[in-house]
């Protein structure tokens, strides 16, 4: 196990941006019988999700979060050290898009700058790294962007993903403060299971082709062709309900926590019905654990802290909240942190037209 515990380092604000265009479950999604759009809806609790056009990329929702968040702060571009970019749908193969962000932000040329491919687990990987460079390398802040546009990813008939995925992004600015508390990440990685949630073409191991991209019906039911995701939902719901778990509960007893000591249960926003599994397994109360899957859908790296920032915006944040967070999925990859937050920063979420 990869555990870090980070002390002085302080998570000043975070914000998050969606497309505003929505789709709704149960009413688009045609290729569908009304009755099976209902139970997909039933058993995910996903009623709708946001979905970017074309021309609209993580980058942009991330920029807009990005932009906001330091307004609301009151910071500059030029006051950032470091940005660390986690997505799965990246601008361009090459370069990272970080370094695209650098420019778009206006930040100073001598920031640190560069993507990290992790998507369901990204914040907190995200997390990872942004306290490394803040306690290893000395830099001051760091500015963690997280976001997916994995709608793209998808074959819009595929029935296995297609009403789950949206699009979001988010930033989280970390600042040095020497009266913080401790920020305490543990990551797993258990690449052996990785083709259970992968695109299988388009890559530099099996090039994308003509045979590639041609759409098919697959063994599960889907249509799709081996450029678009693929999903094992009942192998990625076993590992959420077994590995993530016993995970969380180490972790919570290591770190002798229970429901009790955190306030709220920030989860990666999968599947409605596996989140309410995990929250009871853990036996945290519902008021403790934020939804925004209903209305967001699952947005890959930017789910935790998208929910982090609509539930801090609507509720706000007075007084010392301490936080309990895990990240799931794609890697196959899992991580949990804890942190406590005082006062945070949380605009409300941009709506990009």
């Amino acid at each position: 196990m990869a555990k870090s515990v980070f002390t002085g380092v302080r998570i000043s604000g975070v914000a998050g941006a969606v497309p505003k265009a929505a789709v709704n479950n149960l009413t688009d999604h045609q290729f569908c019988s009304a009755e099976d759009r209902k139970k997909i809806v039933d058993l995910t609790r996903v009623a709708s999700y946001r979905k970017a056009p074309p021309e609209m990329c993580a980058s942009d929702l991330c920029l807009a979060a990005a932009e906001a968040l330091l307004s609301g702060l009151g910071r500059r571009p030029e006051e950032i050290d470091a940005i660390v970019f986690a997505t799965i749908t990246p601008d361009y193969r090459v370069p990272s898009t970080a370094c695209v962000l650098q420019h778009r932000l206006q930040c100073r040329t001598s920031v640190v700058a560069y993507d990290i491919s992790m998507g369901c687990s990204g914040f907190v990987v995200g997390l990872y790294n942004a306290c490394s460079l803040i306690k290893g390398a000395g830099l001051k802040r760091v500015l963690l962007l997280a976001g997916d546009t994995q709608s793209k990813l998808c074959h819009d008939q595929d029935k296995n993903v297609v009403f789950l995925l949206g699009d979001g992004g988010t930033a989280t600015l970390l600042e040095a403060d020497p009266d913080a508390g401790d920020i305490v990440v543990e990551v797993m990685t258990d690449g052996g299971r990785f083709q259970n949630l992968y695109v299988p073409a388009g890559g530099f191991r099996r090039p994308s082709s003509e045979a590639t991209r041609q759409v098919r019906e697959q063994p599960d039911g889907g249509m799709r062709s081996e450029d678009d995701l693929y999903m094992n939902g009942m192998e990625i719901f076993k590992f959420s309900a077994t590995d993530v778990v016993k995970t969380l509960t180490g972790f919570m007893e290591a770190e002798k926590l229970s429901p009790e000591h955190i306030d709220q249960l920030f989860l990666h926003q999968a599947n409605g019905f596996m989140n309410d599994k995990i929250a009871r397994k853990l036996k945290f109360p519902a008021e403790k654990v934020p939804y925004t899957i209903g209305f967001y859908g699952n947005t890959g790296s930017a789910s935790i802290p998208l929910t982090m920032a609509h539930h801090f915006s609507q509720q706000g944040s007075t007084g010392r909240t301490r936080c309990l967070v895990s990240g799931f999925g794609v890697g196959l990859s899992w991580g949990v942190a804890t942190f406590g937050i005082d006062g945070i920063c949380a605009p409300p979420v941009v709506e990009l037209p």
